[in-house]
C-alpha cells in the first residue's frame, strides 16, 4: 500500500477472490455461512460475500461484532454489502445448518483470548459437519508461533494471504489448519517478516533445481552406488522398500546388506543386489558405496551397532533412521558429521535427546535446530509439517503429504529416497529437503487414486515414478 500505492480495498478484494475459489471448489455445496469479525479479516469476509453473489452463490454473513466497530476498508465493504442487500444476521443458530463455513473472524493480529460471540461462533462451527475454510489463518491461532488463544477454528482448508505464516506450519494444532493455499495479493520484493522466504518452504521448483542432470552418454556408475543396511528377522519389508526407493529416485546401483534369514525377500526386486551379512565385510561394502542408508527395520539385527559405527567412521554421506537412531549413545553421537542425515519422528527424537515427546512436539524448530548445530549433522524431524535443520542454522519446512503416510513403511521409503539422492551427489541438507518433499508428493499422487485409510507405503513407493516425471 505504501510503496506501490495499491489501495487496501483492492488487496482485500484480491484476497477475497482467492477464498471464493476455495468455496467454489469445495467438496460440499449448499448454504455458505461467513463468520464476520470486526477487523480486516471480517472485511475480507464481507468482500467474499459480494464476490460470491456476483458468481451466483448466495451466502449469509454471521455478524460476530458490533457493526460500528468496522473501520477503513472493512467499513467500506460493510457498506457495500448493506447497499447490495446481502444477507447478514446476528443469529448464531444459522451456523449449524451451513454446508460451508468461512472463518473471517480474526487474522494474524490476534493477541488475546477469544471470548463472547466469536468464541460461541467458533464452537458452533467446529461442532457441525460443514466444510470449514479459514481466511489467512484459523481464528484463534498465532501467526508466529501456532499457539492457541482459548479456542481455534478447525479448518479443513486455510487460504492464507500472500505467504504461508510460520504458525500454520510449526503449530502442534496442525489438524486445525487443513490444506494450505497461499493467495498472492500483490508483488512484494522482500520476504514478509512473519512468513517464509522462498528458500525455506520446499516446492517443485526447489527440488527440480537440486536434481542432477542425466546426460545421454552416461552409465550406472555416474549416478552413484547406494548401500542399504536394513532389515532383521520379521522386518524384511523395511529393507526391500528402502532399497527400492533408492532405485526409484535414480541411484545407479543399490546394494542391500541384510541378515541371512531375509535375503530371499529380495526375490521380488531383481534390480537390487543383495548380500547376506555372513558373506559380507562391512568395511568393504562401505568403501564401495557413494552413500549409505542404515537402520530401517534393524531392531533385531545384532550387528546394527557395529555397522553404524563403521558407517559413521567412514564419513560417507549417510542416512541414520529408526533402529539406528534408537541405539545411538554418546560415542556414536560424537561421530556425527555434516554428511549425515538423521530422520527421527518425535518419539525417537525425545529418546535421542532425553526429553519428553510433548516438548519435541511443541518446539520442533528449536529442537531440530539445537541438535543440528550441536552435533554438526542434518536433522529431519518428521511430522505433518517436517522441519529440516542444517548445522549452519538454516531451516527448511516441508508440508507435502497427507495422513496416509502415518503407517508403517513410510519412514523406510524416506530413508531410501534420501540415500539415493545422496548417492547422486546432493548435499545432506538438500537431499533431506528433497527427500521429505518427494515422499509427501508421492503420497499425494497415490491419494488421487486411494483414500487415506487405504493408502500404504507400497502405494507411495509405486507413485515415486509418477512424481519424478514432473521434475
Amino acid at each position: 500500500m505504501t510503496e506501490q500505492g495499491i489501495p487496501g480495498c483492492i488487496l482485500m478484494d484480491t484476497a477475497a477472490r482467492g477464498v471464493a475459489d476455495a468455496v467454489l471448489n469445495s467438496p460440499r455445496k449448499g448454504k455458505t455461512a461467513v463468520l464476520i469479525g470486526g477487523g480486516n479479516n471480517g472485511g475480507d469476509g464481507l468482500a467474499l460475500m459480494r464476490i460470491l453473489k456476483l458468481k451466483g452463490i448466495e451466502s449469509i454473513g454471521i455478524l460476530c461484532c458490533d457493526p460500528e466497530r468496522f473501520k477503513g476498508d472493512a467499513l467500506l465493504n460493510y457498506r457495500i454489502a448493506a447497499n447490495m442487500r446481502l444477507s447478514m444476521t446476528e443469529e448464531l443458530s444459522e451456523i449449524s445448518s451451513a454446508e460451508i463455513i468461512v472463518d473471517g473472524l480474526f487474522g494474524t493480529g490476534l493477541d488475546r483470548k477469544i471470548e463472547g460471540r466469536a468464541f460461541d461462533a467458533i464452537e458452533l462451527a467446529n461442532a457441525c459437519s460443514a466444510y470449514r475454510i479459514a481466511i489467512d489463518i484459523p481464528s484463534g491461532m498465532s501467526g508466529d508461533t501456532g499457539e492457541i488463544f482459548g479456542t481455534v477454528f478447525k479448518a479443513d482448508e486455510t487460504v492464507t494471504v500472500q505467504c504461508i505464516k510460520r504458525g500454520l506450519i510449526v503449530t502442534k494444532y496442525r489438524e486445525c489448519v487443513g490444506k494450505i493455499t497461499a493467495c498472492p495479493i500483490g508483488y512484494m520484493d522482500e520476504d514478509i517478516e512473519t512468513g517464509f522466504s522462498k528458500e525455506q518452504l520446499i516446492d517443485d521448483e526447489f527440488v527440480r533445481s537440486c536434481l542432477p542432470d542425466r546426460k545421454i552418454v552416461s552409465n550406472k556408475g555416474n549416478f552413484g552406488r547406494t548401500l542399504i543396511f536394513a532389515g532383521s528377522p520379521g522386518m524384511s519389508g523395511a529393507a526391500v522398500m528402502a532399497s527400492t526407493a533408492a532405485l526409484r529416485v535414480g541411484s545407479g546401483l543399490v546394494n542391500a546388506v541384510v541378515p541371512d534369514s531375509i535375503v530371499q525377500a529380495f526375490g521380488i526386486r531383481p534390480e537390487i543386489m543383495v548380500n547376506a551379512d555372513s558373506d559380507s565385510d562391512i568395511r568393504s561394502n562401505i568403501s564401495k558405496a557413494s552413500a549409505v542408508g542404515i537402520g530401517c527395520g534393524s531392531g533385531n539385527d545384532v550387528k546394527i551397532k557395529k555397522k553404524l559405527y563403521e558407517v559413521l567412521m567412514s564419513r560417507k554421506p549417510c542416512v541414520v533412521d529408526a533402529d539406528a537412531i534408537n541405539i545411538m549413545d554418546s560415542e556414536l553421537l560424537s561421530l556425527l558429521h555434516e554428511n549425515c542425515v538423521l530422520t527421527p519422528h518425535p518419539g525417537e527424537m525425545s529418546r535421542l535427546i532425553h526429553t519428553d515427546i510433548k516438548s519435541v512436539i511443541e518446539h520442533p524448530v528449536e529442537t531440530a535446530k539445537s541438535f543440528s548445530e550441536e552435533y554438526g549433522a542434518v536433522l529431519l524431524l518428521k511430522s505433518a509439517a517436517s522441519v529440516i535443520a542444517a548445522p549452519d542454522g538454516r531451516i527448511r519446512y516441508n508440508i507435502s503429504g497427507n495422513p496416509g503416510l502415518a503407517k508403517g513403511g513410510s519412514g523406510d521409503v524416506l530413508t531410501g529416497i534420501i540415500s539415493g539422492l545422496l548417492a547422486q551427489g546432493l548435499t545432506a541438507f538438500d537431499a533431506a529437503s528433497c527427500g521429505a518433499y518427494l515422499l509427501g508428493q508421492s503420497a499425494d499422487t497415490a491419494l488421487s487414486l486411494l483414500k487415506n485409510r487405504a493408502l500404504i507405503a507400497g502405494d507411495v513407493l509405486d507413485s515415486i515414478a509418477e512424481t519424478m516425471k514432473t521434475l
